[in-house]
């Protein structure tokens, strides 16, 4: 029986995150190098069974961004394995090996060295054979056939299938769907978007209720923003917008339906549709269990958000926040 094993880098990460090695983020060209990884296995129709993950957040969240291109709308069946971090090639060998006999084809996501090692351990003979060299480029992957069981895994095993750089594949995505001819510089979901207003009202003794916005530093770090994220594959706007207050702003809450408006705005070279949502916040994360802590957050007067949105449809939506909140109760 023939066997497909895919070993994946996970993408470019930040060089330093305050709460450890651990928690280091995927960069923007770090997510989009894995999409394209994942829209490249869509169109040779090479479906996983089973992805691999090491626990780190740039592992698990590279794992994350290929499970979305191949399975939307499906819940990721991913497994993360702490051996996994950081592990030596052997190391990785075993876990292989350990693989139950219903897997076909396994999607491993690790890290260099031992990602980069692994090949010699399983296709040593077929490398030296076609002089080849492996060493995995951030979200660069290459894959393996074996014909066998998993258990019978060894040096001479496997056969080099293709070696890929995400900078060799299609640099754009079809549009509205894999089958699509237009091209675009995102995934097709990149372009249906939801944000959340996360919100509190204070008591002031002079002036009655004062509603505060909570907000959070831009991906760049530039300036300040209200949460917003493209709306995952298989969640509903509110769902997502929910999501995004947590990662972005670190803050739980439950989002107010129906949507307060919609706004539209330029952003790779296309439209992007966004759908807005009122959420009083219950409780802010610590800075620990915080997704993108890095990114800082404060609260703001409903005056101050007026003024510091980029967004002219945001900032409309702001200024009847809240008469549309007292609506919404």
């Amino acid at each position: 029986m023939k066997r497909l094993i895919t070993l994946l880098r996970h993408g470019e990460a930040v060089t330093y995150d305050a709460r450890g090695d651990f928690y280091r983020p995927l960069t923007e060209d770090g997510k989009l190098n894995i999409q394209r990884i994942g829209a490249f296995l869509e169109r040779q129709g090479l479906y996983p069974d089973l992805i691999l993950a090491s626990p780190t957040q740039r592992t698990q969240h590279s794992a994350e961004k290929l499970h979305k291109m191949l399975f939307p709308g499906l819940k990721p069946a991913i497994s993360l394995d702490r051996q996994l971090y950081n592990a030596d090639a052997q190391t990785l060998r075993n876990v292989l090996q350990n693989l139950a006999d219903d897997v076909h084809h396994v999607v491993m996501v690790g890290h260099n060295p031992g990602i980069s090692a692994l090949p010699t351990l399983i296709a040593g003979a077929d490398i030296r054979k076609k002089r080849m060299f492996p060493s995995l480029k951030p979200a660069a992957m290459i894959m393996i056939e074996m014909t066998g069981n998993w258990a019978d895994l060894e040096t001479s095993s496997g056969r080099i299938l293709q070696q890929v750089d995400p900078s060799k594949v299609p640099q754009d995505f079809p549009w509205p769907d894999k089958d699509g001819t237009e091209r675009r510089k995102r995934p097709p979901y990149f372009y249906r978007q939801s944000s959340v207003i996360p919100f509190r009202v204070k008591q002031d003794d002079d002036a009655g209720e004062n509603i505060e916005i909570l907000m959070t530093l831009s991906s760049s770090g530039k300036h300040f923003v209200i949460p917003k994220g493209a709306i995952d594959p298989g969640m509903s706007a509110v769902e997502s917008a929910q999501k995004e207050a947590r990662e972005e702003a670190g803050c739980i809450g439950t989002a107010l339906e129906p949507a307060i408006g919609s706004y539209h705005y330029q952003k790779w070279g296309a439209r992007c549709d966004v759908e807005v949502f009122a959420m009083k916040v219950t409780e802010l994360l610590p800075e620990t269990d915080w997704e993108e802590a890095h990114r800082g957050r404060k609260w703001v007067t409903l005056a101050q958000a007026i003024e510091i949105v980029r967004e002219d449809g945001l900032r409309k939506i702001l200024k009847t926040f809240a008469r549309q909140v007292q609506a919404l109760h």
